[in-house]
């Protein structure tokens, strides 16, 4: 549930208040803060409460890409993020549309369903981490489907370093 703009697991609801494990902000939704969160339950009858488990049971996913450090890093990170974003278009605008149908603030209209992007470095060079919002009933289908588009993005990568290798100076 989101409530007064605080996101998180419901763990326990009294008479006067509820309590949240809170998760974290937009981009890390679905993680938990460590933080336990009680609210006083006007704010659910004020109308500051939305109750995400009640839509399409949408949920914040990921992928992590590991990438050696090179010139054409910011180009793959591009084609993968183009990528996440062209298979999960549909399911973030519907996702979209449920989230602003079903609050009764405009609180959420600032929320964005579309992917985000983060890069770590790493010993072996970069860790990509894409985050993107999906169905809970189609998580595992769209992260396999995810995969195998980056999968084909890194071989055709690694064809075309292959063919300039092999012919120095032609048009590929």
């Amino acid at each position: 549930v989101e409530i007064n703009g605080v996101g998180g697991e419901v763990t326990e609801i009294g008479l006067m208040s509820t309590t949240l494990l809170e998760t974290g902000d937009l981009a890390d939704r679905g993680h938990p803060t460590g933080r336990r969160i009680t609210l006083m339950n006007s704010f659910a009858i004020r109308g500051q409460y939305f109750n995400f488990s009640t839509t399409g049971q949408w949920m914040w996913d990921e992928i992590t890409v590991s990438l050696p450090a090179s010139e054409d890093s910011q180009d793959m990170v591009e084609r993968i993020h183009k990528a996440v974003e062209e298979e999960t278009e549909g399911s973030a605008r519907v996702a979209e549309q449920e989230w602003k149908r079903g609050t009764r603030d405009d609180g959420l209209s600032l929320f964005s369903a579309a992917p985000v992007v983060n890069l770590r470095p790493s010993a072996s060079g970069i860790d990509i981490l894409v985050r993107y919002v999906t169905r809970a009933s189609e998580r595992f289908g769209v992260r396999n489907r995810l995969y195998q588009r980056v999968i084909d993005l890194l071989r055709k990568e690694n064809g075309s370093a292959q063919a300039d290798e092999a012919h120095p100076g032609a048009d590929v």
